[in-house]
């Protein structure tokens, strides 16, 4: 397929209707582009930044689950022997067995 320039050339010639060679111009120079810079590597797993010292010595604790009713039950059970078998304070003992049950005691 003929360029652009060429068919513009070829109808000068034509044009002209003269037989002589018609003076091309020279094709100006296309500079090359820069090169980019080089590709940078991959940041795969195996690039991985170690840990700072903070996180080195923190502990990873598994989020605890909470207490069954039979714990908490057995546990206000064992408050309530220890405060002297007293009537009327069962919602406080229940209540403080959950918290030393979620917390952990």
């Amino acid at each position: 397929m003929p360029s652009k320039r060429n068919s513009i050339v070829n109808s000068a010639r034509e044009s002209s209707g003269s037989a002589g060679a018609v003076e091309e111009a020279p094709e100006p120079r296309v500079r090359s582009p820069r090169p980019g810079p080089a590709p940078r590597p991959s940041r795969g797993a195996s690039v991985i930044p170690p840990p700072r010292k903070a996180e080195v010595h923190r502990l990873v604790t598994a989020p605890r689950p909470p207490p069954t009713r039979e714990q908490v039950a057995a546990r206000a059970y064992e408050l309530w022997l220890q405060s002297g078998c007293l009537a009327g304070r069962d919602a406080e003992n229940w209540l403080q067995a959950e918290r030393e049950l979620q917390a952990g005691h």
